[in-house]
């Protein structure tokens, strides 16, 4: 079994690295793959495990290289994101949602057993409901940016295709995810916290660090791997969406507070930008934990605590 990884980015390779511990072989496909950080990420000298350069949007290589490859199953996570979906719509479009038609077509084609893709919880829009939150078959609301515009594109597609097709596509919706990444990856909050752990590991202690990111639901990454591992192999799923987070609404100062623990000497304090919007209420988890099994194991502390470390072994 050869599972086909598009992206390199930061769900992409913890979930290869959690396929290959569980000695399923992987093909990470990407325009630009930065092999050190493959390499930190998945480990050295791993079996069954090949990069190959590429992109989403050429269909024909992408056939040659399943043929070559033997590939059986698709994750597909590959795409740009903000800024630079809202920067170059046009260009985010072509590899976005071009590129997501050319994978389920691609699984369509070879009729593979399963394609995964990793959308977001950008999709549900803010809404101002109370109880419980956000469930898979809420209907789409007007999208706030482009990349959560082409997300929610992707997904229609995507399970037309499974309607019409047959196509065996699952859909992952994670929330805002967090965890080491390769210095190009990732949106701006995801990076504000690494820079701010990478600061305070780096300066003098008590050194003022302020760390300025949304109130919101955010998941390390490490969970959201394991989730969308689960959702590649799922047997009888009941729905074609799991939303996959935290369970826990998190700030700035939730963040500072366990950067500040995890690193002796830290002095990270919460920015302050003016009055925030109501925070959202964290992801309905039901149907994930019913049918992936997923349960969070990562709350922040313990994340950071963890991050940090990640970053220490990963210092040249």
């Amino acid at each position: 079994m050869t599972i086909l990884v598009t992206g390199a980015g930061l769900i992409a390779t913890h979930t290869a690295r959690s396929l290959l511990d569980q000695g399923v072989g992987v093909v990470i496909y990407d325009p630009n793959p930065s092999l050190s950080y493959i390499e930190s990420v998945v480990g050295p000298d791993r079996k069954l495990f090949h990069v190959e350069q590429g992109d989403v949007r050429d269909l024909p290589h992408i056939i040659d290289l399943m043929l070559r490859r033997g590939v059986t199953r698709i994750l597909h996570t590959g795409g740009l994101v903000a800024p630079k979906t809202e920067e170059n719509a046009s260009l985010a479009f072509d590899v976005n949602v071009v590129g997501t038609r050319n994978m389920i077509e691609a699984a369509r084609i070879r009729s593979l057993n399963r394609i995964v893709f990793v959308s977001s919880a950008t999709v549900y829009g803010r809404s101002e409901r109370t109880g419980s939150g956000p469930k898979e078959d809420e209907p789409y609301r007007p999208p706030s940016s482009f990349y959560a515009a082409y997300k929610a594109a992707c997904e229609i597609i995507g399970l037309a295709y499974h309607q019409i097709a047959g196509v065996n596509l699952i859909i992952c919706r994670p929330c805002a995810v967090y965890g080491r990444r390769d210095a190009v990856d990732g949106g701006p909050a995801s990076r504000a916290i690494q820079n701010a752990l990478m600061q305070a590991m780096s300066s003098p202690a008590g050194t003022t660090i302020p760390l300025d990111v949304p109130t919101g639901e955010r998941a390390y990454v490490k969970d959201v791997a394991l989730a969308v591992r689960e959702a590649i192999f799922v047997e009888k799923p009941s729905t074609r969406v799991y939303n996959v987070g935290s369970g826990e609404i998190a700030s700035a100062a939730t963040f500072a507070a366990a950067i500040n623990q995890a690193v002796p000497g830290a002095n990270v304090i919460p920015a302050s930008t003016g009055a925030e919007a109501p925070a959202p209420l964290p992801l309905d988890l039901t149907l994930a934990r019913a049918e992936l099994k997923y349960e969070p194991q990562w709350p922040v502390q313990r994340a950071i605590t963890d991050f940090a470390d990640e970053l220490r072994a990963a210092a040249p």
